[in-house]
């Protein structure tokens, strides 16, 4: 008979052994569960195409909704969908449900191109145009971009669509020059539109919809007051009611916008906070949109994206 010391430490190895056997599984499973989203994305790449809609299907039946593989496994499912009806419906969850997810530019161009397929213009312009204010990041949203000022030219409206122009131009690669080469081709008839577009008035300038409303006012309790004398060095306010201005972000958050706000404010540039969800992040008020053009390319030189749009009344 074995000694009770020799007896002891042999239970001691085999509670050890015994134990690690347990944890395996354990552990595995955790890996299994944190990388289901690099799984779906390496499912894509390599073209397994059922593999990856039986997957998605798996994370949807046993993901809680809030759950950000839930949103991933919606954008995988809805790459798979042969039906663009069901694919529709997975994308506009998608962008509902999860705003925030890395997928929403592809998710918007994606909802745009079904749109113009089934002939719907309109809802293919709103997620273009949702895509180009708060998701654009890539050269695939900038060709969403381009998209979404051909068919702005195409409704008519030649200074929407040079901004959605713009703000391609501030997000294209800097090593896609047939991208770039395509954009600059494109915005070729803006800078006549712009010398040639009337200034409004301040009577005849409709209010944008995230402008607060102007206030009320009385004339008939209000005295009349003489207009100014114009005098010899007195300079034309013509571009008064129009001024450009650099967005560089919207948030959800205005925690966000604050801190981007300061780090902006740090590297020198006059920035502010605009709006009410989303909070946008805009930098200087200016009168041409050359001078814009200057602040986003300089922007854009120290690996900050922005864009170029017509500044907020004050």
């Amino acid at each position: 008979m074995p000694p009770a010391r020799t007896i002891s430490a042999c239970r001691l190895l085999l509670s050890l052994v015994c134990g690690a056997a347990v944890a395996a599984p354990l552990g595995s499973q955790q890996v299994t569960a944190d990388s289901v989203v690099e799984r779906m994305a390496r499912l894509s790449a390599s073209g397994e195409g059922l593999a990856l809609r039986r997957l998605a299907d798996s994370v949807l039946a046993s993901t809680p909704t809030l759950d950000r593989r839930f949103g991933e496994a919606l954008y995988w499912r809805a790459t798979t969908r042969p039906a663009a009806d069901s694919a529709r419906t997975d994308l506009l969850r998608l962008v509902v449900e999860f705003p925030m997810s890395a997928r929403m530019e592809d998710a918007l161009v994606r909802l745009a191109d079904g749109e113009v397929r089934a002939g719907d213009r309109a809802s293919a312009r709103r997620h273009l145009e949702r895509l180009v204010r708060d998701h654009l990041t890539t050269d695939r949203g900038v060709k969403g971009a381009q998209q979404l000022a051909q068919m702005l030219f195409d409704d008519g409206a030649v200074l929407p669509g040079c901004a959605a122009l713009d703000s391609a131009l501030a997000h294209v690669s800097p090593s896609n020059i047939e991208l770039t080469n395509q954009l600059v081709y494109s915005g070729r008839r803006c800078a006549q539109a712009h010398e040639a577009a009337p200034v409004p008035s301040e009577t005849a300038h409709a209010p944008r919809a995230d402008s607060p409303p102007p206030p009320s006012r009385t004339p008939s309790r209000m005295p009349a007051r003489p207009s100014p004398k114009p005098t010899a060095s007195a300079k034309p306010t013509v571009l008064a009611d129009r001024a450009w201005t650099v967005q560089v972000a919207a948030y959800v958050v205005r925690g966000d916008a604050l801190r981007l706000e300061a780090r902006l404010k740090a590297r020198g540039y006059a920035a502010r906070i605009f709006g009410d969800k989303p909070y946008r992040v805009r930098i200087g008020r200016f009168s041409s949109r050359a001078e814009a053009t200057e602040i986003a390319a300089k922007l854009k030189a120290e690996n900050t994206s922005a864009m170029i749009v017509e500044a907020e009344r004050p």
